[in-house]
């Protein structure tokens, strides 16, 4: 889940529809930055194409699909467990299991997603087991898969990863930002830009600020135009998990659409 705390109501997002958003803004970067002229086909795999790579941003999360059902309480931080505070463990099982999942789906996908998990800090420098098996396990997929992908250049292929990481954080700014809220009081991941975006600007991190309650402004923007887009949420009255619990309120609140412009 990604959670964003408001006065009397915790705002849950499913990281499946975080993804789906991730895939829709994707799928309105320039063409350019596919840099598309550059793969060539590989004989006897599914073929690279903007759509697949499209289609691995969107997928990307499917690993919380089971875990993200029903949430969790944290009893630390007195709030619903968010996919950062998740227990190290389990959260890298949902890794391995997403990217097995995806790997039937599209291979090439399926890459670009253990690319981008498999650099992720809270694995790359825990010493467990787990944690340890997971970075070697993704590292053997993504030499079986590259090398099935071999008319991909490595420049490209390290461009697609970004495209990823970047609508990745695109998707999250939304997430965790209110609608409207000033520049200096967005979530402290944003405060220099969205992380991973310098392809996309020009050398520097894509800027992203609400300047109303439905409208993102993008500086400089990676799309090809302005366009509209969703967001599916629940907002879970804090009161109501006081009573109830938090597994209760979460099922019983209605789910609403956040709409969101991107300019």
């Amino acid at each position: 889940m990604i959670i964003r705390e408001t006065k009397n109501a915790f705002v849950l997002v499913k990281q499946h529809d975080h993804a789906k958003l991730s895939g829709e803004l994707a799928a309105h970067f320039q063409d350019r930055f596919f840099m598309m002229e550059r793969v060539e086909e590989s004989p006897g795999m599914p073929e690279v194409t903007k759509e697949s790579i499209v289609f691995g941003v969107t997928e990307h999360d499917r690993g919380w699909i089971r875990p993200d059902d029903t949430p969790i309480w944290d009893d630390h931080l007195h709030a619903p467990y968010s996919f950062n505070e998740y227990p190290l463990l389990p959260k890298v099982t949902f890794y391995q299991m997403g990217i097995d999942e995806l790997e039937q789906m599209h291979p090439y996908a399926a890459l670009l997603s253990s690319l981008y998990y498999s650099v992720f800090e809270d694995l790359q420098t825990s010493e467990r087991d787990d944690c340890v098996a997971f970075i070697h396990n993704e590292e053997e997929r993504q030499q079986r898969i590259s090398q099935k992908y071999t008319g991909v250049q490595q420049e490209t292929l390290v461009l697609h990863r970004q495209i990823l990481q970047t609508c990745d954080g695109l998707s999250l700014y939304v997430c965790l930002n209110a609608p409207g809220i000033s520049k200096d009081e967005e979530h402290e991941w944003f405060k220099d830009g969205v992380p991973g975006s310098e392809p996309f600007g020009g050398g520097g991190l894509v800027q992203l600020n609400w300047i109303d309650e439905k409208t993102v402004k993008a500086d400089p923007s990676p799309f090809d135009g302005e366009f509209v887009t969703t967001l599916r949420e629940k907002q879970v009255s804090k009161d109501r998990i006081k009573e109830v619990g938090i597994a209760q309120a979460y099922e019983e609140t209605e789910w609403t659409e956040q709409e969101i412009r991107f300019v």
